[in-house]
Order: C-alpha cells, then structure tokens, then sequence
C-alpha cells in the first residue's frame, strides 16, 4: 500500500524548470527605515493624527450606528427629530398653522366656486358679494373663509393689526393687545381653522352659529372704532 502511495507521488511529481542559483540580496536596516518613514507605505490610522471635530464626529457616530453599520434606537431617534424639524420648518415658512395639520377630517366635496383670495387686498368690497354667493350656494366651507378675511379687515380699520398677506393666523392674534379682543378673537380663529384647514364639508346646521360668532365680532369692532 505504501509502496504504491510512494509511486503516485514520484509519477506527480514536476522537475523545476529553474535550476539556477538564487541571487539574494538583503537592503539595508537604512534603506528598510527609510522606505518605512515614506508616508505612501503608513497604512495604519494613527488615532492622535485626527482633528478634534473627527474625533466629535467618530465619538458621535459610535451611538448612532452599531457593529454592522445599521442605525441603532438612538439613531433612529435623531433620524426622526431631524426630519420632523424640516417639516416644522417648512410648514412655519409656508405659513401653515401646525393645528390645522392635526386635524383629521373627511374629503370634502369640490365646488364650482373658486376661492382665490389668498393674496388679495382685503380692503375690497367684493368680500360681502362673495360671502353672499357662497351661502346662496352652500359653499359654506368658503363662506366661513370669507367671514374671517372680513374679521381681519375690521382688526386692520382698527388698527388692532397691520394686515399683511404674509403673516399667519397666530401672527394677527399676538398683534392684537386689547385682551377682551384677544381671547374672542382666539375662538374665531379655531373655528376658522377647523373649517378651512380640517377641509370639513360643513352644512347649513354647522355654518349658522359660526357666522352668528364671526358677525358678532366684526360688530363689537365696528362699535369700538366709531366710538
């Protein structure tokens, strides 16, 4: 049996094809230091190399991030914080009141009418003939819409607020230091709010004791300027 594994291994067996003599030729300790100190062949991080902000951003990413790369809970938290302050961000510039983002409500039903007064001049009178054409036509949605531009107009008249097409709902509100004012002027705007941004497709029955409210309002203002 040994015999025959010996005969296997003569038979694979395979003669060098080069025979000669090998000429070895060992560098110098200097050349070797020298080649070593060359910063091409420093393949290793030194930890005392980095800057101090590298050291903040390593020190940083060692919690959100685990062994295998994938973001940890803490990771995920800052994910989070960080994109919902982007949002918040941009809603605040679009001049979104944050509430009416919360507010759950069910499609509403498109209309013929066309409400385009966003960046209108709220001195127009075109204002009452539009709240008259919503109501004839049960566009109560746009009729609560053009009753608190008109609230509005009445603070500008007098100068309660300074109006401006680029402010927001809680912009006019700390505008106003009459504080009876105020805190009515507060419940106008939730109602208003909750109509128009919660796109609620409110009936007679819903709309009645919100133009009770709105014109309420606007009266006690007039009352107070002419006085």
């Amino acid at each position: 049996m040994l015999a025959d594994v010996h005969e296997l291994a003569v038979q694979d067996s395979v003669e060098a094809w080069d025979n000669s003599m090998v000429d070895y030729r060992c560098p110098s300790a200097d050349t070797i230091s020298y080649y070593k100190a060359l910063p091409e062949y420093q393949y290793s991080v030194n930890a005392d190399a980095l800057t101090w902000w590298q050291k903040l951003w390593g020190w940083l990413l060692s919690f959100i991030k685990i062994s295998d790369g994938t973001l940890s809970l803490f990771g995920w938290i800052i994910l989070i914080l960080g994109v919902a302050a982007v949002v918040f961000i941009i809603v605040k510039l679009l001049g979104i009141p944050i509430k009416g983002l919360f507010v759950f409500s069910k499609s509403t039903k498109v209309t013929q009418l066309k409400f385009g007064l966003d960046n209108a001049n709220i001195e127009t009178e075109e204002l009452e003939k539009l709240l008259k054409a919503f109501v004839k036509n049960m566009a109560y949605r746009e009729a609560t819409r053009t009753l608190f531009l008109l609230c509005l107009r009445e603070l500008h008249r007098s100068d309660h607020i300074q109006w401006n097409v680029y402010k927001t709902d809680r912009d006019y509100y700390y505008e106003v230091k009459d504080q009876s004012i105020q805190k009515q002027f507060k419940s106008i705007i939730r109602q208003y709010e909750f109509v128009w941004y919660g796109k609620f497709d409110i009936g007679e029955v819903e709309y009645m004791p919100i133009q009770h409210d709105f014109e309420f309002f606007i009266k006690r203002i007039k009352q107070q300027r002419i006085k």
